[in-house]
């Protein structure tokens, strides 16, 4: 298998990253009370102030050409110090444990050297069995780690340097 991870600045990768932002809803659901619109599709804030923010860096994740998921990077950081967040990361499951979720982080840690911070909602089970063993993993400079409120939710706020 082979993993690309495509910067997304034609309007038909946002919006596959956009639809992939369906699923991980529904991810987010099992955990969190995400609703459902009229039409049966999760309501997504408008994403098109937020791909022209200059510090947002969107990427769609293919396997073999296929989507297999998304990141996105912004400069919506929770400390003034730090410079990059990771805004999204999603992994379709059927590409889940097979190390492709490193692979992907580990490539956006090399695209992205800095002071990044990574934050998720306390009670998403998949990404806190994730993110805990994976940041230690990597030779991270400075790793810390913080529970935090954001936007009155119950987070898991993790923040540190690239080597």
């Amino acid at each position: 298998m082979t993993l690309d991870l495509i910067p997304a600045s034609a309007r038909e990768q946002l919006d596959c990253i956009e639809n992939l932002m369906q699923f991980f809803n529904y991810e987010l659901s099992a955990w969190y009370p995400v609703r459902l619109a009229e039409h049966g599709l999760y309501r997504l804030r408008p994403k098109a102030p937020y791909w022209a923010e200059p510090r947002t860096r969107p990427y769609l994740l293919q396997v073999d050409g296929e989507p297999a998921g998304f990141a996105v990077l912004d400069g919506d950081c929770l400390e003034p110090a730090q410079q990059l967040n990771l805004g999204y990361f999603f992994i379709v499951r059927r590409f889940r444990g097979q190390g492709l979720a490193r692979q992907a982080f580990a490539e956006l840690l090399r695209r992205h050297p800095g002071a990044w911070e990574v934050y998720y909602l306390a009670h998403n089970q998949h990404a806190d069995a994730f993110w805990p063993r994976l940041l230690p993993s990597l030779g991270l400079q400075g790793l810390q780690r913080e529970h935090r409120v954001v936007d009155e939710e119950p987070s898991v706020w993790f923040r540190f340097d690239t080597p």
